[in-house]
Parts: structure tokens; C-alpha cells; sequence
């Protein structure tokens, strides 16, 4: 998976204090159940909430970098 692909992904957030996680509405019902089952407590928010960017360095060394895909004023660049 690309850079890029793993960011368009559905997303979650882990809250320490209070135990929540936030799931993206398009997550996958089976892991929101599994969290649900271990005593986490489940929000549900839309995507967009979150912004992210991630660099991923291949074998040879070499770095692909992207930045926010889902969000239209992120002002993320790709090197």
C-alpha cells in the first residue's frame, strides 16, 4: 500500500483519558466491536476530522512523503 492509499483509509483516534475511541463512520463494525468489548467507549464522527501526513522509507532507502489527501484546504505536499 502507498503512502497515499494507507492515508484514504477510514480512521480512529484512541483516547487515554476519557477511554474513548473515535471511529470514522466507513470504519469496520468488527473492530469497533472488539474495542466496545474491552471496555473502550465508542464515538462515531465523520470523516474529516482528523488531518494526518506519513512518510514511509522503502528498503532501498527511499522516502515517500504525502501529505492530508482528504481535506481540500490541507496544504500538504509530496516530496
Amino acid at each position: 500500500m502507498t503512502m497515499h492509499q494507507a492515508l484514504r483509509e477510514p480512521r480512529l483516534h484512541d483516547q487515554l483519558m476519557p477511554n474513548q475511541v473515535t471511529f470514522e463512520y466507513t470504519f469496520d463494525n468488527t473492530t469497533v466491536s472488539g474495542m466496545i468489548q474491552k471496555g473502550h467507549e465508542a464515538v462515531w464522527v465523520r470523516e474529516g476530522v482528523s488531518a494526518v501526513h506519513g512518510i514511509k522509507i522503502d528498503d532501498d532507502g527511499v522516502f515517500e512523503a504525502v501529505g492530508e489527501p482528504r481535506q481540500k484546504n490541507s496544504a500538504g505536499m509530496t516530496v
